[in-house]
């Protein structure tokens, strides 16, 4: 009895008005020429990728997949309709999809070449992409024809068939979920994703993109309206409608960064103390003053290294107290230049042009440099080595993209003035000039150079580079430089390695001819990310190409993998304190082999290497500890 309510009450809810627009406006059956296409790349989401990610990344990614193919399937069914015809007899219309689909299939299937151009491969993702557009056509066509032959007015019929697809769909995406929670090496920090909070994340996603598309549509009606008919005012209501919401969009976007850069000015309980030391930036005598150097400028001349320690680690005397010298993003005067002279001036002031080594980076979009970087270089030193850092943003660095010209420039001003200021100086009295930048750091410090290629390392004085989890957008990656296919490149200058193994396998005449050591994980996923991975196949997928780290499992799929990469690549950004990890965009259990090697640092044994390594984890740890940060 009570059963039969039960059931009564969910059959009534079905058929109810709120819930039957609901469905229809959500469309998760196959009411939609689009349907098949979103599940399927919703469920091609699930698939194994670089990282793992918790339920909520999960969600989004699912969720923008299902939006993206949706766009493309409603945008493409739009543009086949002269072809189809809204009249056109069902028989008719099944045979136009089905030699659209064996387009489709011909052009999905288009020989791959050895270093294909990018039309080439987008007619091959396109044509995957027409074959699905015209099966999910197909479907409709057959459910619509037997929907007006035998219509459903009760409604039961379709919540029943919602429902079985609902359950296929989630016990599909369950069984995809456990083949890549397998497949993918696991994080020192647990990542858990389960489906049902993955979907309901995904549906919002989707009910959030939904309405800003009706939104977008609605305001370009009224204007539409307002303006009167005519090809001219239609074609204006257009323009003015994107223009409203891209600068609406723009707006905001750009109050939530600053929102999110405010947290730059914080002062931190670990590091509310200027130091005491005439050699780092904020202390007495500096004009980079300790309030104004930022979040991480603090954190950066805070924690520079002592002579005790390095005596300890070493083994030996140390040479000199490290320098280092930090402008920050709001010093004052603001503009590019005068930071740049800022620095020069902390140099001068520091008696960095004084040391062996002299240590140019780059830092990433909030500024930070990575430390164990620098007390690598700091030890093997023995201290005898300057470092400078100019900050030119304040946020995370997928939202300070648009600073990367900012700190190509500071970063050209300030090799320029280092450049002036040694040639005052004896060549044998000139310190080496280093370069190091890591993710949007190694960018914009390999833009610099970036028309002269190798020699533009003689032109600016830089004796050797070290770039780490360099991004693929950057220009010397996507040129050919990083793979030393290009002339500006000479062969044996650039060095691209995945780990230390690989690296030391080199001899050491082929060492001594690297000038530029580039270190990017297979499976870092800011290396490979890219808009042509939503049209191409890359070549890190493809047979004896997968590196380390690749999961076995993971397959391309046009746009979906793009979307993947690029959540994966904000993910893979998360370092656990003291949990060192050859993994992703973590490169602190690499760096003080590659810092040792790449930079011609003097000799060490391998034990002293060991203790270097050990080193750096507890300076990591310590830092957690003040900042409040250790996982237990």
């Amino acid at each position: 009895m009570g059963a039969g309510r039960l059931i009564d009450g969910v059959l009534g809810l079905a058929r109810s008005g709120p819930v039957r627009s609901g469905v229809e406006w959500l469309r998760p059956d196959p009411a939609s020429p689009s349907a098949p296409m979103a599940t399927v790349a919703w469920l091609d989401s699930f698939s194994p990728s670089l990282m793992p990610r918790t339920s909520v990344l999960q969600g989004v990614v699912g969720g923008l997949a299902v939006l993206s193919m949706r766009t493309i399937a409603d945008r493409s069914e739009a543009a086949l309709e002269p072809l189809l015809g809204p009249h056109l007899a069902t028989r008719r219309r099944l045979l136009v999809r089905g030699g659209l689909a064996v387009l489709g299939l011909g052009l999905s299937n288009l020989p791959e070449r050895g270093d294909e151009r990018l039309w080439w491969s987008s007619l091959r993702g396109g044509g995957a992409m027409l074959r699905s557009i015209a099966t999910g056509g197909a479907i409709h066509d057959i459910g619509h024809a037997a929907w007006v032959r035998q219509p459903d007015r009760s409604g039961v019929r379709a919540a029943v068939a919602t429902a079985s697809v609902v359950a296929g769909v989630g016990l599909w995406a369950d069984r995809r979920l456990h083949q890549r929670i397998a497949a993918i090496e696991p994080w020192p920090l647990e990542q858990r994703t389960a489906v049902p909070q993955s979907a309901a994340i995904s549906a919002g996603v989707v009910l959030g993109g939904r309405l800003l598309g009706e939104a977008v549509q609605a305001t370009g009606r009224s204007l539409a309206a307002w303006l009167g008919p005519g090809r001219a005012k239609t074609a204006l209501a257009v323009a003015a409608n994107g223009m409203l919401w891209s600068r609406g969009l723009n707006t905001l976007y750009h109050a939530a960064v600053e929102r999110v850069g405010q947290g730059n000015a914080a002062i931190e309980a670990g590091y509310d103390r200027a130091p005491d030391r005439s050699t780092v930036s904020g202390g007495p005598g500096s004009q980079s003053h300790f309030a104004e150097l930022g979040r991480q400028g603090r954190r950066f001349v805070t924690d520079v290294l002592d002579r005790e320690l390095i005596e300890q680690v070493m083994g030996e005397p140390a040479l000199d107290d490290p320098v280092r010298v930090y402008v920050g993003h709001d010093a004052e005067p603001l503009y590019p230049t005068a930071r740049a002279e800022l620095a020069l001036e902390e140099l001068e002031r520091t008696g960095a042009y004084d040391r062996r080594f002299l240590l140019l980076t780059s830092p990433t979009g909030t500024g930070w440099v990575d430390q164990t970087l620098v007390e690598s270089a700091e030890l093997f030193a023995r201290g005898d080595i300057a470092t400078c850092a100019i900050q030119y943003g304040r946020h995370p660095s997928y939202l300070a993209l648009q600073n990367i010209p900012l700190g190509r420039s500071q970063f050209r001003i300030l090799l320029l003035g280092v450049r002036e200021r040694l040639r005052a100086v004896p060549p044998e009295q000139r310190p080496t000039v280093l370069v190091f930048g890591e993710s949007l750091g190694a960018w914009t410090a390999s833009d610099v150079i970036m028309h002269l290629g190798i020699s533009g390392f003689d032109h600016y004085g830089i004796d050797r580079a070290l770039w780490v989890g360099l991004p693929w957008m950057a220009r010397w990656s996507r040129s050919g430089m990083i793979r030393g296919s290009s002339d500006l490149v000479p062969p044996g200058t650039v060095g691209v390695f995945d780990r230390w193994a690989q690296l030391d396998a080199r001899s050491p005449a082929e060492r001594d001819r690297l000038r530029a050591v580039i270190l990017s994980h297979d499976n870092d996923p800011i290396a490979v990310l890219g808009p042509d991975l939503a049209v191409q196949q890359p070549r890190w997928l493809q047979g004896d190409h997968r590196g380390r780290g690749v999961p076995e499992g993971m397959r391309w799929s046009p746009v979906v993998t793009f979307l993947q990469t690029a959540v994966d690549a904000v993910n893979s950004m998360i370092q656990v304190p003291g949990a060192f990890t050859s993994y992703g965009h973590d490169y602190r259990a690499d760096m003080a082999r590659f810092v040792h090697a790449a930079y011609h640092m003097p000799d060490v044994d391998e034990a002293t290497m060991r203790r270097v390594e050990e080193t750096l984890v507890d300076l990591d740890l310590a830092r957690a500890g003040r900042l409040g940060t250790l996982h237990e």
